[in-house]
């Protein structure tokens, strides 16, 4: 690879705004990236009607960007939570037809006869109460026939299931409360679903979108991706496995229980977790060009040679997961990826320049790498590198965006 000096950005750093603002507040979903950034990146590197896509595109953030700039997008994930979401996010509706029918379940809450789906360890989860009452949530929705305000309420529910967990909150995995906090914990289940629903739909209402040529599927980019004559792709792909990184499976499992059967794009459950990048151990190593990647699985194989090959893993996944994207390029598309450098057994692995290496291996030049402050993304500030209790690190406090011409 040329030698390419990295350039520091503080103007996109967009410390004074909040990621998750308007459409963007619509559930909680971890890594996200900061919707000023992938305007700016839309803006920068497409043209009105182009086509965007974004092969990771988690809860819909360069979506909805897209949209409001009027281009074409499509976004794919292996998460069929993010894929509602995004959905949601990027929809415009009938905002008065949905408070009638939160006006409805009002009425009708003390008729409502719960369905309960079957949710291992239930009780473990939620209090009998708090069963009960989301069982009557889960009735009501079911019975909505407007398919995009069905798919509001989806996620209302989602995020209500995870506001009324036993669960510890802010976390992505599944920690339960501890005793005490327990005790004192007695949510308000309808309160908090009306008030989840009225802010979705208010963001809704005040962020209208001006156009919606988007769409979006379940699909794992490993596999041949059906999408071709893209003029640019955005995306933040994840950083690691989600064993030791973002743990995509735990986070949504609760949703997942709760909404089965209802979600358009499919059921999950915490199996997610090992269909992610990484997810399988490869079972040898195969060449990989990328001259970065190797001087790191050095020096990591010296410490830990089963951490190394957690890392090869995740690399070889990520590999041929951009060997598919390059496929559905546009002669003279541009490809901006955003990655973080996280540390393994405190060495740092340059993911900005291995995915530079890869993208070169298929043919495509190195334009920038732009590094911006992360100050907002929402990420854990400290991992424990050692596993053991009490021994931290700090993660990632930078983002790099690598850009590449075809």
């Amino acid at each position: 690879m040329e030698i390419i000096e990295r350039i520091k950005c503080s103007d996109l750093n967009f410390k004074e705004f909040k990621a998750s603002e308007g459409r963007h507040s619509i559930h909680d979903y971890p890594a996200m990236l900061h919707y000023l950034l992938v305007g700016y990146l839309v803006k920068t590197y497409s043209s009105e009607n182009n086509l965007i896509y974004d092969p990771f595109c988690g809860s819909g953030v360069s979506i909805v960007e897209s949209l409001k700039l009027k281009r074409r997008t499509i976004g794919t994930d292996i998460n069929p939570l993010a894929l509602l979401i995004a959905d949601v996010r990027a929809s415009n509706l009938d905002v008065n037809l949905a408070y009638k029918h939160l006006e409805k379940l009002e009425r009708q809450w003390e008729t409502l006869t719960p369905d309960v789906p079957s949710v291992k360890n239930i009780d473990y989860w939620f209090k009998d109460y708090v069963i009960n009452c989301l069982g009557k949530i889960r009735q009501f929705i079911k019975s909505i026939n407007d398919k995009n305000i069905l798919k509001i309420f989806l996620v209302a529910f989602s995020q209500t299931v995870r506001d009324v967990s036993n669960n510890r909150k802010g976390e992505f995995k599944r920690y339960r409360l501890d005793e005490k906090r327990l005790k004192d914990f007695n949510p308000d289940v309808f309160k908090t679903f009306i008030s989840n629903a009225y802010k979705y739909l208010d963001a809704i209402k005040y962020d209208n979108l001006p156009y919606q040529g988007y769409s979006l599927f379940l699909h794992d980019v490993r596999k041949e991706i059906p999408i071709s004559n893209v003029d640019l792709v955005i995306t933040s792909p994840p950083y690691g496995d989600s064993k030791t990184t973002v743990a995509y499976g735990q986070f949504s499992s609760f949703s997942f229980d709760w909404i089965k059967g209802l979600n358009p794009y499919g059921d999950g459950d915490l199996k997610l977790d090992s269909f992610c990048l990484g997810g399988k151990k490869a079972k040898e190593q195969k060449a990989l060009p990328s001259d970065t990647l190797y001087k790191v699985l050095i020096k990591i194989e010296e410490i830990d040679s089963k951490r190394a090959l957690e890392v090869y893993s995740f690399f070889y996944d990520y590999y041929f997961s951009i060997k598919q994207i390059v496929k559905t390029l546009n002669n003279n598309a541009t490809v901006c990826f955003i990655v973080g450098n996280r540390t393994v057994k405190s060495i740092q692995i340059e993911m900005d320049l291995i995915t530079a290496e890869f993208f070169e291996s298929f043919g495509l030049s190195i334009e920038n790498i732009f590094v911006r402050e992360i100050s907002n993304k929402r990420m854990p500030s400290k991992n424990s590198p050692s596993n053991k209790i009490g021994e931290t690190s700090n993660t990632m406090v930078n983002e790099y965006i690598v850009v590449m011409k075809k």
